[in-house]
């Protein structure tokens, strides 16, 4: 039986920021819908939860063609 001895891929920096944001865009869902439910003004929450997706989709962008080879 033989055993090959592969490395694992190295992780790329927009790799980790994708996870990074979509932590962030998790909890800050979580805490928008939260402070909504207490009657508070998320104006601004969702403005830069919305800043976020944006900074989410473009790091998905910039892996997309790398996902590809």
């Amino acid at each position: 039986m033989s055993t090959t001895n592969t490395k694992p891929r190295p992780v790329s920096p927009d790799e980790i920021l994708v996870a990074t944001l979509q932590r962030r865009l998790n909890d800050g869902w979580f805490r928008i819908e939260e402070a909504d439910r207490r009657g508070e003004d998320v104006a601004a929450w969702e403005s830069f939860w919305i800043d976020l997706l944006h900074q989410y989709e473009a790091a998905w962008d910039r892996l997309l063609p790398e996902a590809a080879r």
